[in-house]
């Protein structure tokens, strides 16, 4: 152990050169990076109430979860998987003018125009994967609580984005349930004023009378999807990157890769040294 001490000492200077020149690249790599924060809030997905059609069973209609999957998807897991939607991100991007932010190089500020030597105005997909890389949406299913996070390059549009993806799933799945509910409503109307039998038109009103009435109660609910229990709060501070520890990691790496590459030479000298006639043969060759 002493010696390999000894050995790894003897090498100490071009050691710690490489190390300093490790140091130095990765601190402007850290110092270049962008700050990102984050803005969260906790959600609790609703039942997704529905006008009965013919054949449904329960709340929730094969036409909102049929935004995203089957029919028989859990409304809970329907509405976390619309959170990162390929429907939603069009929605949010539109809505907010997200391009401009999700591609600052394309876009010059100066003209309000794109630039096509950058590749100019970017497509909905590209701006959709842009989107959907700074996202993410964690559900519990044991406590049923939905986690969506945020990540920008400034407070102010972490937070903004935060609320618009709330706001606008809520009001997609809300619309596409009134939707379903009128044209339902205009369906039984249609056949209540075409109906020439007595029991069948009472069967019919009262029906008609139902849907207007679950009709009513979506409209009215101040959530639909989900409710918010804790909303997207202002970040205060940075989320990423952490500069002082990915510094003290870089350090650490650096030295350990020198000192198992220093060990690994000296072991495998020690064990060329140990081979029979090795060490026999220098000798006789220093004395010849």
């Amino acid at each position: 152990m002493r010696e390999l001490l000894l050995h790894i000492w003897n090498r100490r200077g071009p050691l710690i050169a490489i190390w300093l020149v490790v140091m130095v690249i990765a601190l402007f790599r850290v110092i270049a990076m962008d700050n990102v924060y984050t803005s969260s809030g906790l959600l609790t997905p609703l039942p997704l109430e529905q006008v009965q059609g013919a054949g449904d069973v329960g709340l929730g209609a094969p036409s909102v979860r049929s935004i995203l999957t089957a029919g028989s998807t859990r409304d809970d897991f329907a509405v976390v998987a619309f959170l990162q939607s390929r429907r939603l991100m069009d929605e949010v991007v539109r809505r907010a003018d997200l391009k401009k932010e999700l591609f600052p190089g394309r876009w010059d500020a100066e003209e309000e125009e794109w630039l096509e030597a950058r590749g100019g105005e970017p497509t909905d997909a590209a701006a959709r994967r842009a989107l959907d890389a700074r996202i993410d949406a964690g559900f519990d299913e044991f406590t049923r609580l939905l986690v969506l996070e945020v990540h920008w390059p400034n407070p102010r549009g972490a937070h903004d984005v935060a609320v618009a993806c709330i706001d606008a799933a809520d009001r997609l799945l809300r619309d596409a349930a009134v939707a379903e509910g009128e044209r339902r409503v205009e369906e039984l109307r249609g056949q209540l004023l075409a109906s020439t039998i007595g029991d069948v038109s009472s069967y019919l009103a009262e029906e008609m009378t139902a849907a207007i009435s679950s009709l009513s109660s979506i409209r009215a609910r101040s959530n639909y999807a989900f409710r918010v229990i804790d909303p997207p709060s202002l970040p205060d501070r940075k989320s990423w990157p952490p500069r002082l520890t990915l510094l003290v990691l870089t350090g650490l790496v650096t030295a350990g890769v020198e000192i198992a590459f220093v060990l690994g030479r000296y072991l495998g000298r020690a064990d060329h040294d140990d081979r029979p006639g090795v060490a026999r043969g220098a000798v006789d060759d220093g004395r010849s």
